[in-house]
């Protein structure tokens, strides 16, 4: 279960809109709810809010987050590479 200290953290890195993207992850994964239908965007917010538990849902969170983590860090090394070198 993803913690309150956590979901601050978290969202540094997820930003707006990220049911879409984890979505996407689970969807390439091929992870699917009980009925072997998608799970919902509302269903993904209530995992990351802590009122529903679902590991693999939330394995796919973290894994977007460190890939926005990765991405934002390379945004910040280019961003100090190029403003640095005047």
């Amino acid at each position: 279960m993803i913690s309150k200290h956590e979901q601050k953290q978290l969202k540094r890195f997820l930003g707006a809109q990220y049911s879409k993207r984890v979505l996407d992850i689970l969807s390439h994964k091929g992870i699917k709810n009980k009925q072997g239908k998608p799970h919902t965007a509302a269903y993904i917010r209530m995992v990351f809010q802590g009122l529903r538990n679902n590991a693999e849902i939330e394995n796919a969170i973290w894994e977007l987050a460190n890939q926005n983590k990765d991405v934002l860090f390379k945004r910040r090394h280019l961003k100090k590479k190029v403003l640095g070198s005047r």
